[in-house]
């Protein structure tokens, strides 16, 4: 790797002034043909978005950029921060010459001086792992528009996605200023309990907007009260497994209308349906009241667990100390299920990151030292897995060692128990 002299180099925010110097590193590194929907994409990044980036600069002239999005996710009824970094280039002339690593180096110190507990990106798996990023699945649903074949009959793809006129009456366009507030307060409602979903930013109120006939957004609305809605992407080719030609990114419904989940779902299936598709994906959650929902309507449908060995998203845990001090309110919650708790305290290692966890039947509270009578080193991954809920702390052993007897195992698998997660944000 060759050498470069540091005190050419700098990096900070991004100004508004930086918007032609970021987009001119974007279309390098991304090599973008002028005009295509990519290079409109990132051209709208860089001048409607400026803020959100950080650069670095060689003699005051911007040659890397990366993007850091905040989002505050769930934990039961704790939350913490999440930085979701993208756009991370280099100018191609310049890459190899270690730009790259000086790029991601400060941007970790830039998340980790800026109170952020987590981080995630999507990439290489080779070059990411260097700063300590771990590969972590994506979750999300896949729908087959194709024939299907059941013993001697055989249906086509039209035969699945059938709506009657009485169905259909309840769907229409997402009007963007008189739905969006009533789309905050559907998903807030279906997200309240599920962990990894987000807590701020699903939309504020647009200062303009009518229906877009042409987009993939649509609400079920029944005795003028909107109970659901979805929104889903259109491609013009499959961009990756988990984001087919259509990708369903975001829905949410009232839980005491089940009917209107299943018909936005058969609703923008017959639509992907009618602009060719051949299949849909959806980043729905991964729990029993949707796969029943789907059943029940007769959607034929898997689930998808993804996670590459070249290229996948990937996480990174920045500040074990902080996020366990924001979620101890919900640890505190999670341990009055257990009447016969026995104190002790407990050493969790996970890397270079210590912190003394001390539990006891009334409280979880993170402290700053102390003699542990336990300790627990784990990987990243398995404590992800573990604060998300995607798996429980005694289903997932993977990459641990620790002292604890099985009462205290019994504990740990209380305050980190599987439970219902969201699909997206965190991956």
């Amino acid at each position: 790797m060759k050498n470069y002299n540091n005190s050419d180099i700098t990096f900070r925010k991004a100004l508004k002034s930086d918007a032609d110097g970021i987009f001119r590193v974007l279309a390098s590194a991304f090599n973008l043909e002028e005009n295509t929907s990519k290079w409109q994409s990132m051209r709208g990044m860089a001048y409607g978005g400026t803020e959100s980036f950080l650069v670095l600069c060689k003699n005051g002239e911007v040659i890397g950029t990366v993007m850091i999005s905040p989002h505050w996710l769930r934990v039961g009824s704790a939350r913490v921060l999440k930085g979701d970094v993208g756009e991370v280039a280099i100018l191609k002339e310049l890459q190899g010459n270690g730009f790259g690593t000086r790029l991601m180096q400060e941007c970790i110190h830039y998340l980790q001086d800026n109170g952020f507990h987590l981080s995630r990106l999507g990439g290489l798996n080779c070059f990411y792992a260097k700063f300590g990023y771990v590969p972590f699945p994506r979750r999300y649903y896949e729908f087959l528009l194709t024939k299907v074949h059941a013993g001697a009959s055989t249906f086509p793809p039209e035969h699945l996605v059938t709506l009657s006129p009485e169905q259909e009456q309840f769907v229409r366009f997402y009007h963007p200023q008189k739905d969006w507030q009533r789309r905050n307060e559907i998903y807030d409602t279906f997200n309240g309990d599920r962990s990894g979903s987000l807590i701020e930013g699903r939309g504020s109120a647009p200062t303009s907007g009518e229906p877009d006939p042409s987009a993939l957004r649509f609400v079920y609305e029944e005795d003028g009260n909107v109970s659901g809605y979805l929104f889903a992407s259109e491609y013009s080719y499959e961009p990756s497994p988990f984001e087919a030609k259509v990708t369903i990114y975001d829905i949410a419904f009232d839980l005491n209308k089940p009917q209107a989940f299943a018909t936005l779902m058969r609703y923008t299936l017959r639509e992907a349906l009618k602009r060719g598709s051949q299949r849909v994906t959806a980043r729905l959650p991964f729990d029993p009241l949707i796969q029943k929902l789907l059943t029940d309507a007769a959607l034929y449908f898997s689930l998808q667990e993804l996670q590459s060995a070249i290229a996948s998203n990937m996480m990174l845990l920045l500040d074990l100390q902080g996020l366990l001090k924001s979620i101890a309110s919900e640890l505190t919650r999670r341990i009055t299920y257990i009447s016969d708790v026995q104190p002790f305290s407990l050493k969790l290692q996970i890397n270079d990151q210590t912190t003394i966890i001390a539990i006891n039947r009334k409280s979880v509270s993170i402290v700053d030292n102390g003699n542990p009578d336990v300790h627990l080193t784990c990987d990243m991954t398995a404590f992800l897995r573990w604060l998300f809920g995607l798996s429980s702390f005694d289903e997932w052993q993977v990459g641990m060692k620790h002292s604890l007897n099985s009462k205290q195992t019994q504990v740990l698998t209380t305050l980190f128990p599987r439970q219902p997660c969201a699909s997206g944000p965190w991956g």
